[in-house]
Protein backbone atom coordinates (compact mmCIF):
# COMPACT_ATOMS: atom_id res chain seq x y z
CA UNK A 1 0.00 0.00 0.00
CA UNK A 2 1.26 2.93 -0.92
CA UNK A 3 0.58 6.37 0.99
CA UNK A 4 0.21 9.42 -0.54
CA UNK A 5 0.46 13.14 1.16
CA UNK A 6 -3.20 14.76 1.43
CA UNK A 7 -2.86 18.37 0.40
CA UNK A 8 -5.02 20.43 2.90
CA UNK A 9 -3.99 24.06 1.61
CA UNK A 10 -6.79 24.11 -1.07
CA UNK A 11 -10.01 22.82 1.37
CA UNK A 12 -8.25 25.59 4.16
CA UNK A 13 -8.09 28.11 1.75
CA UNK A 14 -11.76 27.21 1.07
CA UNK A 15 -13.06 27.18 4.53
CA UNK A 16 -11.79 30.35 5.03
CA UNK A 17 -13.35 32.05 1.90
CA UNK A 18 -16.37 30.82 3.21
CA UNK A 19 -15.77 32.66 6.64
CA UNK A 20 -15.22 35.88 5.27
CA UNK A 21 -18.13 35.90 3.15
CA UNK A 22 -20.79 34.10 5.61
CA UNK A 23 -21.72 37.08 7.43
CA UNK A 24 -22.63 38.84 4.45
CA UNK A 25 -25.49 36.53 3.21
CA UNK A 26 -27.10 35.24 6.02
CA UNK A 27 -29.13 32.22 6.06
CA UNK A 28 -32.84 32.50 5.54
CA UNK A 29 -33.48 30.71 8.88
CA UNK A 30 -31.76 33.19 10.77
CA UNK A 31 -34.39 35.90 12.38
CA UNK A 32 -35.20 38.96 10.92
CA UNK A 33 -32.27 38.31 8.64
CA UNK A 34 -31.47 40.61 6.04
CA UNK A 35 -30.53 39.56 2.69
CA UNK A 36 -29.32 41.88 -0.03
CA UNK A 37 -31.58 42.79 -2.64
CA UNK A 38 -29.72 42.11 -6.08
CA UNK A 39 -32.70 42.33 -8.39
CA UNK A 40 -31.97 40.10 -11.48
CA UNK A 41 -30.96 42.20 -15.09
CA UNK A 42 -31.13 41.40 -18.08
CA UNK A 43 -29.03 43.43 -20.70
CA UNK A 44 -29.91 43.12 -25.00
CA UNK A 45 -27.74 44.83 -27.55
CA UNK A 46 -29.49 45.38 -30.79
CA UNK A 47 -27.92 47.65 -33.60
CA UNK A 48 -29.15 50.85 -32.17
CA UNK A 49 -29.32 50.53 -28.38
CA UNK A 50 -28.37 48.34 -25.54
CA UNK A 51 -31.16 47.83 -22.69
CA UNK A 52 -31.30 46.44 -18.99
CA UNK A 53 -34.53 45.75 -17.38
CA UNK A 54 -34.10 45.42 -14.06
CA UNK A 55 -37.07 43.59 -11.88
CA UNK A 56 -38.22 45.85 -9.17
CA UNK A 57 -41.60 44.70 -7.82
CA UNK A 58 -43.11 46.21 -4.80
CA UNK A 59 -40.68 49.36 -5.44
CA UNK A 60 -43.07 52.67 -5.94
CA UNK A 61 -41.41 54.78 -9.40
CA UNK A 62 -41.12 57.72 -7.07
CA UNK A 63 -38.42 55.60 -5.35
CA UNK A 64 -36.31 54.71 -8.56
CA UNK A 65 -33.20 56.62 -9.01
CA UNK A 66 -31.27 55.99 -12.54
CA UNK A 67 -27.99 58.17 -12.97
CA UNK A 68 -25.95 58.23 -15.77
CA UNK A 69 -22.35 59.85 -15.33
CA UNK A 70 -19.80 59.42 -17.82
CA UNK A 71 -19.57 55.48 -18.83
CA UNK A 72 -21.07 54.42 -15.29
CA UNK A 73 -24.43 53.77 -15.66
CA UNK A 74 -26.25 53.73 -11.55
CA UNK A 75 -29.43 52.39 -10.58
CA UNK A 76 -30.80 52.95 -6.87
CA UNK A 77 -33.88 52.12 -5.35
CA UNK A 78 -35.37 51.14 -1.85
CA UNK A 79 -38.14 48.52 -1.19
CA UNK A 80 -39.97 49.00 2.16
CA UNK A 81 -39.98 46.43 4.63
CA UNK A 82 -44.17 45.27 4.70
CA UNK A 83 -45.56 44.41 8.63
CA UNK A 84 -44.78 40.88 9.15
CA UNK A 85 -47.57 38.11 9.23
CA UNK A 86 -47.59 35.69 12.26
CA UNK A 87 -49.72 32.33 11.76
CA UNK A 88 -49.69 30.01 15.08
CA UNK A 89 -46.55 31.50 16.37
CA UNK A 90 -44.68 31.42 13.51
CA UNK A 91 -43.19 33.99 10.84
CA UNK A 92 -41.52 33.88 7.90
CA UNK A 93 -40.12 36.47 5.84
CA UNK A 94 -38.23 35.66 2.69
CA UNK A 95 -38.58 38.57 0.18
CA UNK A 96 -35.89 40.94 0.36
CA UNK A 97 -36.02 44.44 1.37
CA UNK A 98 -33.99 47.52 2.00
CA UNK A 99 -31.78 50.10 -0.31
CA UNK A 100 -29.89 49.13 -3.25
CA UNK A 101 -27.89 50.44 -5.40
CA UNK A 102 -26.02 48.78 -8.85
CA UNK A 103 -23.25 49.96 -11.53
CA UNK A 104 -22.70 49.30 -15.04
CA UNK A 105 -20.17 50.30 -16.82
CA UNK A 106 -21.21 51.18 -20.33
CA UNK A 107 -18.98 50.63 -23.49
CA UNK A 108 -17.56 53.45 -25.80
CA UNK A 109 -20.05 52.94 -28.21
CA UNK A 110 -23.05 54.17 -26.07
CA UNK A 111 -24.48 57.48 -26.49
CA UNK A 112 -24.62 59.09 -23.00
CA UNK A 113 -26.66 62.09 -23.55
CA UNK A 114 -30.26 60.44 -24.71
CA UNK A 115 -31.15 57.56 -22.47
CA UNK A 116 -34.66 56.66 -21.60
CA UNK A 117 -36.30 54.72 -18.82
CA UNK A 118 -39.87 53.58 -17.85
CA UNK A 119 -40.90 51.38 -15.19
CA UNK A 120 -44.03 49.11 -16.02
CA UNK A 121 -45.46 45.96 -13.88
CA UNK A 122 -42.63 46.54 -11.95
CA UNK A 123 -39.69 45.81 -14.42
CA UNK A 124 -37.29 48.89 -14.95
CA UNK A 125 -36.49 49.44 -18.49
CA UNK A 126 -33.03 51.48 -19.20
CA UNK A 127 -32.71 52.00 -23.08
CA UNK A 128 -29.34 54.32 -24.05
CA UNK A 129 -29.21 54.61 -27.47
CA UNK A 130 -25.77 53.52 -29.33
CA UNK A 131 -23.76 56.70 -30.75
CA UNK A 132 -24.09 57.30 -34.61
CA UNK A 133 -20.66 56.25 -35.43
CA UNK A 134 -21.18 52.53 -33.10
CA UNK A 135 -24.17 51.68 -35.98
CA UNK A 136 -23.99 49.45 -38.68
CA UNK A 137 -24.28 51.26 -41.86
CA UNK A 138 -25.48 49.72 -45.21
CA UNK A 139 -24.25 51.17 -49.02
CA UNK A 140 -25.56 50.13 -52.43
CA UNK A 141 -22.96 49.96 -54.10
CA UNK A 142 -23.45 50.42 -57.93
CA UNK A 143 -21.99 47.82 -59.97
CA UNK A 144 -21.06 48.91 -64.00
CA UNK A 145 -20.48 46.39 -66.38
Amino acid sequence: MTLTRLNTRIPTFWREFDELFRDLAPTATAPDAVRALVPPTDITETEKAIELKVDLPGVTPDGIEVKLDGKLLTLSAERKQEAKEEHNGWVRQERSWGRFFRSFTLPDSVEGTTPEASYKHGVLTVTLPKKEAAQPRSFKVKVEA
